[in-house]
C-alpha cells in the first residue's frame, strides 16, 4: 500500500486529524495577530506641527483661542475642495508687506483618536522621516521572505516539529524584546524576526496538516489553517480597541508564543510521511498506530511503498527549475503568489485610509474572510483548484477598480462604496490566497514539496514586501488621479494573474506525488483521460465514427 492509501484506511479525517489541527493551528492565531498588528502600532495617522511655546497643543482644537493660534501658525491647504492643515510646515516669519514665511517643522501633534502611543508617535515618524514607518513594514515581509527559503527548506529537512517550535520561540521572544526598546533600527530589525517565527510556523503547519490528512480532506484542513489566521485579525481589532499602547500590545500578542512552543515539545507529533520519507520507518508507525487507535481503525500490516524511491539520492528545492512540466507551473506560481499577495496586503494596509471608524474598518475587512473560505469550501471540489482560483483573483482585480468611481466621480454621499469595494476585494483576495496554499502543495511531490511552498511564499512576500510602497504611488501625483493609481494598478495585476492560472493543470482529487517519478505518472494520466474524453466523443451514436490513428494529443 502506498502512504495515501494507508492514510484513507485509518482515518484521514477522524479524531486524530480534528484534535491534532485544532491544537496545530491554534498557534496560527499568533501569526495572525503579529501581522494585524502592523496597522496598529505604525499606522497613518492625521497630524500637523505642534504650535511653538504651546504646552497643552493637540491636534484636536480645544477652543476658540486655540483654534486662532492654529491658524497663526500652520499654514493651510485644498484637499477635494476642504482646506486642511499642512502637515509639515509652520509660519516662522512676517514680512515687512505682510506675507509670511514656512519652514520645515520639528516637533508634530497627532489624531488620537484610534491610538494613544505607537511608533509613529513616539519616534515622530512622519513627513521627512514617514518613510521609516513603511520600513517597519518592509522588514516584517523581508523577515517571512527569508523565513521562506531557510525554514521551507529546514523542515524539508530536519522535521516539521522542530522548525514550527524553534520558530514560535523566534516570533514570542523577538515580540516582547521589540516592546522594551525605542530604536528604530533595533526594531526593523527585531520585527524582521518576529516574521522569521511566525513564517516558519505557519509553513510547516500548512504542510503537516496536509500530509496526516486523506486526499478528500486535504481541503477542510488548508481552510481550517486559514480560518484560524482570520480569527487572529479579529481578536487584534478587538484587542487594540482596549489597548491604545503598542508595547503593552506587543507584549500581550507574543507571550502566547512561547507558551505554544512549550507545549508542542511535549504533545505535537512529527509529520508520519516526513519520517518515511526520512526512512524512519519505525517512528512513523508508531504515529501511524497512535492515529489509527485514536480514530478506532486498524493499521494494515503492510509495507508502505511508493514514499521512498525520492531517498535514492539528494534531492534539492531547485530541480523544480530544471524539470520543464515543474518549470511551467513554477514561473506560473511565482507571479500569482506575487500577485495575490501584494493585493492582500495592499488592501490590508489600505484600511487605515478608508473612510469611517478605525476598528469598525479592519473588523469587516477581517470578517469578510470568513465567507470568502466558506465560499470555496462548498466550490473548491466541485469546480476544481484550477478555475475557481483564476475567477476568484479575476473578481478581485475588478473589485479594486471599481473602487476608482467613487472616488473619481462621487462626492462625500458615496465614500461608502469605496470601502464597500475594498471588503469585496478582500473577500476575493482573500479566498484566492488562502487555497493557493493547497494547490501548490497539491502540485509538487512530497521530496520537494516544503521548499517548493517556502520558495513560493518568497515571491508572495517579495509581493507583501512592495505592497507599502504600492500604496505610496498616490503620492507621485497629486489629486483625484494620485489616489486612484494603487487601485489600478493592483486590480490590473490581479486580472493578469488569474487569467495565468488557467495554464496550470488540476489537481481536483488526486493523489499527491512523492517524487519526481509521479510526475510521468500524473501526465500519463492526464492524456491518458484526455484520450478516452475524445473516443468517447467520436464514438457518440449521434456522431461519425473518426479513425483512431487520426486522432492528435
Amino acid at each position: 500500500m502506498d502512504y495515501e492509501e494507508v492514510i484513507g484506511t485509518i482515518g484521514g479525517c477522524g479524531l486524530y486529524q480534528k484534535l491534532m489541527l485544532t491544537f496545530l493551528f491554534s498557534s496560527t492565531i499568533m501569526d495572525g495577530l503579529q501581522i494585524g498588528s502592523i496597522i496598529f502600532i505604525a499606522p497613518d495617522l492625521d497630524y500637523r506641527c505642534a504650535i511653538p511655546g504651546y504646552d497643552n497643543d493637540t491636534y484636536k482644537i480645544q477652543s476658540e483661542i486655540h483654534k486662532e493660534l492654529i491658524n497663526e501658525y500652520i499654514p493651510k491647504s485644498e484637499d477635494e475642495g476642504e482646506e486642511v492643515y499642512e502637515k509639515c510646515l509652520i509660519y516662522f516669519n512676517t514680512t515687512e508687506n505682510g506675507n509670511r514665511t514656512t519652514q520645515k517643522c520639528s516637533s508634530w501633534v497627532y489624531d488620537k483618536s484610534n491610538t494613544h502611543t505607537s511608533i509613529t508617535t513616539e519616534l515622530n515618524l512622519v513627513c521627512d522621516n514617514a518613510i521609516l514607518a513603511r520600513h517597519t513594514i518592509t522588514f516584517y515581509f523581508v523577515g517571512y521572505l527569508f523565513s521562506m527559503v531557510s525554514c521551507g527548506i529546514s523542515s524539508d529537512r530536519f522535521g516539521r516539529k522542530k522548525v514550527i517550535i524553534v520558530s514560535l520561540f523566534l516570533q514570542g521572544s523577538a515580540g516582547i524584546v521589540m516592546a522594551l526598546i525605542s530604536n528604530i533600527y533595533a526594531i526593523f530589525v527585531l520585527r524582521f524576526i518576529t516574521a522569521i517565527g511566525g513564517a516558519g510556523s505557519f509553513i510547516p503547519a500548512v504542510v503537516l496538516a496536509a500530509e496526516v490528512s486523506s486526499v478528500d480532506s486535504r481541503m477542510k484542513s488548508s481552510v481550517a489553517i486559514q480560518m484560524m489566521f482570520t480569527i487572529g485579525y479579529m481578536i487584534i481589532s478587538l484587542l487594540t480597541y482596549f489597548v491604545r499602547t503598542w508595547r503593552a500590545l506587543m507584549i500581550i500578542i507574543s507571550i502566547p508564543s512561547l507558551v505554544f512552543a512549550i507545549v508542542y515539545v511535549c504533545f505535537l507529533d512529527e509529520s508520519p510521511r516526513w519520517l518515511l520519507n526520512k526512512k524512519r520507518t519505525k517512528d512513523a508507525n508508531k504515529i501511524l498506530s497512535n492515529i489509527a487507535k485514536l480514530n478506532k481503525t486498524v493499521l494494515p500490516q503492510t509495507e508502505i511503498v511508493n514514499i521512498f524511491s525520492s531517498n535514492n539520492k539528494r534531492v534539492e528545492t531547485w530541480k523544480m527549475f530544471t524539470i520543464p512540466q515543474l518549470l511551467k507551473r513554477t514561473l506560473i506560481l511565482m507571479v500569482n503568489w506575487a500577485i495575490v499577495s501584494m493585493v492582500y496586503y495592499g488592501i490590508s494596509l489600505n484600511v487605515g485610509k478608508l473612510y469611517g471608524n478605525l476598528y469598525m474598518n479592519f473588523f469587516l475587512n477581517s470578517v469578510v474572510e470568513f465567507p470568502a473560505y466558506i465560499l470555496g469550501f462548498f466550490l473548491l471540489n466541485r469546480i476544481g483548484r484550477k478555475k475557481l482560483h483564476a475567477s476568484l483573483m479575476v473578481l478581485a482585480g475588478i473589485a479594486c477598480i471599481a473602487g476608482i468611481f467613487p472616488v473619481l466621480y462621487g462626492t462625500k454621499a458615496h465614500r461608502w462604496m469605496l470601502t464597500a469595494s475594498s471588503i469585496f476585494g478582500r473577500l476575493f483576495i482573500t479566498a484566492a490566497y488562502g487555497f493557493m496554499y493547497l494547490y501548490t502543495l497539491e502540485l509538487y511531490p512530497t521530496c520537494i514539496r516544503n521548499g517548493a511552498l517556502g520558495a513560493m511564499n518568497t515571491f508572495a512576500h517579495v509581493g507583501g514586501s512592495v505592497a507599502p510602497y504600492t500604496l505610496s504611488l498616490s503620492d507621485l501625483v497629486s489629486g483625484k488621479v494620485g489616489r486612484i493609481m494603487p487601485m489600478i494598478l493592483m486590480g490590473t495585476l490581479s486580472i493578469i494573474a488569474g487569467l495565468l492560472s488557467l495554464l496550470l493543470p488540476e489537481t481536483n482529487n488526486r493523489k499527491m506525488m512523492d517524487n519526481f517519478n509521479d510526475l510521468t505518472k500524473s501526465g500519463e494520466l492526464e492524456l491518458a483521460t484526455k484520450k478516452d474524453a475524445i473516443l468517447k466523443e467520436e464514438t457518440h451514436p449521434m456522431k461519425p465514427r473518426q479513425p483512431e490513428e487520426d486522432i492528435k494529443f
